[in-house]
């Protein structure tokens, strides 16, 4: 959602503060977190913004955590492989 402070995430169509963000990715990657967000971004500079907009889902398919076999849903938990994420950057 574009707010008069910038670019934000939305969650029950409000927007969400940086720093809640940041403390939840903080909760999922631990101290892993500079370095996923360093390959996040190398990955978000390697296309043009359109088309990094429309093959969004598929560069997540092309890296999303594995989870166990019987879990179902977001959030399920995996394990995130960032060499996946430098080969979804480099298709």
């Amino acid at each position: 959602m574009h707010t008069k402070d910038g670019l934000r995430a939305v969650r029950q169509g409000k927007p969400i503060t940086p720093a809640s963000v940041k403390r939840y990715l903080g909760s999922k990657f631990g101290e892993d977190l500079e370095e996923v967000r360093q390959a996040m971004t190398v990955l978000a500079h390697s296309l043009p913004a359109a088309d990094l907009a429309r093959q969004a889902f598929r560069l997540y398919e092309a890296f999303r955590p594995e989870v166990e076999a019987g879990t179902a849903g977001w959030g399920a938990e995996g394990e995130l492989d960032l060499a996946k994420l430098a080969l979804a950057a480099r298709s």
